[in-house]
């Protein structure tokens, strides 16, 4: 009976937002309920591609109850997020967030306001600065060569090689190195905790299932990943705490006192002990 009532309610509200005249970017024709989710493959740049083609750059595509734009080119893209950025600044919220350890401290979907101006400041005047840019390009360069290398000794010795392996090793060994420059090779077990922990946490966060699709199911945890997810983060908050500690305990050995040898890590520290800081960071938002 609630499931039917439920279904009835979502039936009419989508029959009630499809008649809506409201000014709304192109969009394929939906079905009741389901909205667009038959005209998706399990490939979905390519089913975004395919529909783009026919219903251009910008269009809406409705999941059951929840609603997106797709931007499809790069022209409509650096558009939003430059010239309507403000307007774009509060995003879709999943699913899995209300099991989130971290929900309200997250940047990307935070709402416009104080937070979020200081935090898009902070990433344009010292996180993506032009010093840090190229300490990011030079570590990126560092283990491009490395991985060319290693390719070229096991060719010449005739050793097989899982290339998918060895292009996942390198993009997480750059990842970290961004985050954590000098401190990244001081504690192997740590790195490899690290490594470790970081995909599961992406894969549950990710991912999207009938609680996504119907918008009053998405306060209960249906299949589990909710609780998984939560598990997970708090092994990784352990672990980052840990790592800002051994910052703050290593603060004169590491003692940078060139912004150009600062890593991420060190920069959002430097931040969060500012005083004068117009927002005050919470080792949360940090993490």
């Amino acid at each position: 009976m609630i499931i039917s009532t439920l279904l009835l309610i979502l039936l009419v509200k989508s029959l009630r937002n499809s008649k809506s005249k409201g000014k709304c970017p192109p969009s394929p024709p939906a079905l009741p309920i389901i909205g667009h989710i038959h005209l998706l493959k399990s490939g979905l740049p390519t089913s975004f591609a395919t529909l783009a083609r026919k219903y251009g750059p910008l269009m809406q595509i409705r999941l059951g109850a929840a609603k997106f734009v797709v931007v499809s080119d790069a022209k409509s893209a650096q558009e939003i997020l430059r010239t309507f950025d403000t307007d774009f600044a509060s995003k879709f919220q999943p699913g899995p967030t209300n099991y989130h350890i971290y929900e309200d401290s997250s940047f990307v979907n935070a709402p416009y306001g104080a937070y979020w101006r200081f935090m898009k400041k902070l990433f344009m005047t010292k996180l993506l600065a032009g010093s840090q840019l190229q300490r990011f390009t030079n570590i990126g360069e560092q283990e491009t060569i490395k991985l060319i290398k290693s390719l070229l000794n096991r060719s010449k010795a005739g050793e097989p090689c899982d290339l998918t392996a060895e292009l996942t090793e390198v993009t997480h060994s750059t990842i970290y190195k961004m985050a954590m420059g000098r401190r990244y090779s001081n504690n192997p077990s740590q790195n490899a905790e690290i490594r470790k922990i970081i995909p599961v946490t992406l894969k549950y966060a990710a991912k999207f299932h009938l609680a996504e699709v119907f918008g009053p199911l998405k306060k209960f945890d249906l299949f589990g990943k909710g609780k998984r997810l939560n598990l997970t983060l708090k092994g990784y908050d352990q672990l980052i705490e840990q790592i800002m500690k051994d910052y703050q305990d290593n603060d004169m050995k590491y003692n940078c006192e060139n912004d150009d040898e600062k890593d991420v890590i060190d920069i959002l520290l430097e931040t969060y002990k500012d005083a004068d800081a117009e927002v005050k960071l919470t080792r949360d938002q940090i993490a």
